[in-house]
């Protein structure tokens, strides 16, 4: 069995989104988790991850995006998780998880976060 999940990187100076196209589960983590670490290396430690397209996360997903959360917020960052829908919003609500990642409607919302009152 296979799974797809596509990775998009958009930089824009002061934050960077990944977008999750698909399935993101222990088979498809390996190009999330790649590309989650070089943005680190690249000092980019702002993330909003746009999870609008996703279609379904396992454990293993949640994980990594917990440990690359942690890793953002150590660095001086952190990782916003905007268009959680469905069963992934639900999922998160009921493991306790949607408390460790500030979650957004979009990503416009999760960029506005930054913006002084």
């Amino acid at each position: 069995m296979t799974t797809k999940l596509d990775v998009r990187v958009g930089r824009e100076a002061a934050y960077t989104v990944v977008t999750l196209v698909g399935e993101l589960d222990v088979i498809s983590a390996d190009g999330l988790r790649a590309a989650l670490g070089k943005l680190l290396l690249e000092e980019r430690v702002r993330l909003i991850v746009d999870a609008t397209e996703l279609t379904f996360c396992d454990s293993m997903g949640l994980r990594m995006l917990l440990e690359y959360a942690d890793r953002a917020t150590r660095a001086g960052g952190y990782m916003r998780l905007a268009g959680v829908r469905g069963v992934f919003r639900r999922i998160l609500t009921v493991t306790g998880l949607h408390a460790a990642f500030p979650l957004y409607d979009t990503v416009a919302e999760a960029v506005a976060a930054d913006a002084p009152n």
